[in-house]
């Protein structure tokens, strides 16, 4: 029993006394051994009438002095207390943004057919009246831990990615946050979908028609879990229920929302590797896991997914992140297990359903293996089952009623480097594969949740090489979930080590030396290693590079067109040399003017980008007036010509 304490093991049930009974302590529990469990009686109604009222006034009041910031992180802060679960502080804030991620995400269903809609005051005042009664139902009073030194270990860690992260956009002026913003055409779209969200107050599936004429038609029924959580944040930090002024201020606003995704996705990582690997950490041990993963999120291919401008996907896996890592090692309340997966479950399926099928499934193993407890929760297995259904909503209206199916055949630029995600593989199942990992409970766990993630791309791969589309572009999208799950389980490494007692008695190497050791090979010191972009050097150092002088001119001239002509009429087109650039623009222009769903008739035209009558489509595909910027003498000579043709007024040639 000593050795499966050393190496994080969790003992059968047992029971603690508490407060004058008796409260079981489950296997799994995370509560340390001497720690208290506290047990309160339920909240009394009178309290509740006098709380309910109360947390209306204080965020109403909070609102009205302009000061609506501070409410999600007090409400993440109520939440957190509320739970039980984790040893520190970061453990269970962990937990709750899990929570709320989860929980905001399958509201946004309700925000989008109540009359208030991302109004903060409605939002918070029911949340707050939520936890209220949560509070009241379960007897539980607020109560967080005490932080631990390895939550600032983890934040301080996690902070330097996002400042990484951050750099090279909070250097620049709104032409260079642009600039970089180009390099990713995902991005013209993703902001919009944020923009009319917030326009709209809710989801863009609830009012088709209008959601039409704010953005292409094919976003509508993109998942967009990730923008609805964006929009909502956005009116807390404004203060207002309005949407940002220009659109360049909304572009701004959004990037700022994408750096925080994935901030939260590199604290994710962090968190769930020493949640997972606790028991075989030593401070060294732990101080060189974070100089791994921190080095990994900010300098590795991760940040590929911020260059190509992948939101949705960012926060997608930090919430796979934080649903395996409870699945590897689970809480030790059935009810609170229950509600955290079924809430993340629930999360992905809004956020980014490409990985809710792998994961569905390995909620699904762990809720085989704990069926007979599981079973003696029946309330709370309802509850659950009844988010994880409400999960799949928007998958299902994706695959029956799009065309997303044949979407999953795409081809892309963005391909995972094989080698070095083969070799981070083998080093964590070296690490599964020692005496110690075979007879953990935790690492059998780990390996078997592995296997349906591994499962999903497998598939996906073959899929794209038997229909001839090479490695394929959300084949290496669910590749990049294995890699996270490979990051969160690097841990297992520490298991060819002595046991932590034994490795603190005979530690000779100062403390220091393994992390930087772990950051010179993951960062490619050198020029060595299999961290490496196509340009050279490593990906941290092209980012913080920022964009190159084609995109800032590019982005020079959509400022300038957008200060010009400023109104969202008439719909313009931008004609350059070649037709990729012509379609980048544009899109990126409606973005910016607010026209994304007048324009997507010229944007979203069946015809190759350097076919040579593709400007007469995209003319042609717009019924009303037509502004055509003509970026050389060339193009102006060819919309000149694709003006002649169009009796009347109706297309305006402009050289720029």
């Amino acid at each position: 029993m000593r050795d499966q304490h050393r190496q994080g093991e969790r003992l059968p049930e047992q029971t603690q006394p508490v407060g004058g009974g008796v409260v079981p302590v489950a296997e799994g529990d995370h509560v340390g051994y001497n720690d208290v469990v506290p047990f309160v009686p339920n909240t009394t109604p009178k309290r509740v009438h006098l709380l309910v009222p109360g947390a209306w006034l204080a965020v109403a009041g909070l609102y009205a002095a302009h000061a609506a910031i501070v409410i999600p992180p007090l409400l993440l802060l109520a939440t957190a207390s509320l739970l039980r679960g984790g040893r520190g502080l970061l453990d269970r804030l962990m937990l709750a943004t899990g929570l709320l991620l989860g929980a905001t995400c399958a509201a946004g269903l309700v925000f989008a057919y109540w009359p208030w809609g991302l109004h903060p005051v409605a939002v918070a005042g029911t949340a707050a009246t939520a936890l209220v009664l949560a509070a009241a139902r379960t007897g539980r009073r607020p109560q967080l831990p005490r932080p631990r030194r390895s939550d600032a270990l983890t934040v301080a860690a996690a902070a330097v990615v996002a400042l990484v992260a951050a750099w090279p956009l909070a250097r620049a002026g709104a032409a260079g946050r642009l600039a970089i913003a180009l390099e990713g055409e995902d991005l013209a779209r993703h902001a919009s979908v944020f923009d009319a969200i917030g326009r709209t107050g809710g989801y863009l599936f609830a009012d088709r028609a209008r959601a039409g004429t704010m953005v292409y038609a094919g976003m509508i029924d993109y998942p967009q879990g990730s923008h609805l959580v964006a929009a909502l944040l956005d009116g807390f930090v404004r203060s207002s229920d309005r949407a940002s002024g220009s659109g360049t201020a909304m572009l701004t606003h959004y990037l700022a929302y994408v750096l925080g995704g994935y901030a939260l996705l590199a604290l994710a990582l962090l968190w769930a590797a020493q949640w997972i690997a606790a028991g075989a950490l030593t401070p060294a041990r732990r101080l060189t896991l974070a100089a791994a993963l921190a080095a990994a999120c900010a300098a590795g291919e991760m940040l590929e997914l911020l260059r190509f401008g992948y939101p949705s996907q960012v926060l997608g896996l930090a919430e796979a992140v934080l649903l395996l890592a409870l699945l590897v090692r689970p809480l030790a309340r059935t009810r609170d297990q229950l509600l955290l997966t079924a809430a993340l479950l629930a999360a992905v399926g809004f956020t980014y359903y490409l990985y809710l099928p792998p994961l569905g499934l390995a909620a699904l193993i762990w809720l085989a293996t704990r069926w007979r407890r599981v079973a003696r929760r029946p309330v709370a297995l309802a509850l659950a089952t009844l988010c994880g259904l409400a999960a799949a909503v928007p998958m299902v209206r994706g695959l029956l009623f799009t065309d997303q199916v044949s979407a999953l055949l795409t081809a892309g630029q963005l391909v995972l480097g094989r080698a070095a995600l083969l070799a981070l593989a083998a080093l964590v199942a070296t690490g599964l594969l020692t005496r110690r990992g075979r007879h953990s409970r935790i690492w059998r766990r780990y390996a078997l949740v592995f296997i349906p993630c591994a499962a999903n791309a497998g598939v996906l791969l073959a899929g794209q090489h038997l229909f001839g589309v090479g490695s394929g572009y959300y084949a290496n999208k669910a590749l990049y979930l294995v890699l996270a799950l490979l990051l969160a389980g690097v841990g297992a490494i520490a298991l060819h080590l002595p046991p932590p007692g034994a490795a603190l008695r005979r530690r000779s190497l100062p403390v220091a030396v393994p992390a930087l050791l772990a950051i010179v090979a993951l960062t490619g010191a050198g020029r060595a290693g299999p961290y490496h972009p196509g340009a050279g050097g490593n990906w941290g150092l092209a980012w913080l590079q920022g964009a190159n002088a084609e995109r800032r001119a590019q982005a020079g001239v959509l400022l300038r067109a957008v200060a010009r002509f400023g109104g969202p009429a008439p719909v313009i087109v931008v004609g350059d040399d070649t037709g990729y650039q012509s379609y980048r623009m544009t899109l990126f222009l409606s973005m910016l003017q607010r026209t994304s769903g007048a324009t997507a008739g010229a944007v979203y035209i069946h015809l190759p980008m350097t076919s040579p009558g593709r400007l007469e489509a995209s003319v042609d595909a717009v019924p009303g007036p037509v502004r055509l910027l003509a970026l050389s003498d060339a193009a102006r000579a060819r919309a000149e010509a694709v003006a002649a043709g169009r009796p009347g007024s109706r297309v305006e040639v402009v050289r720029v």
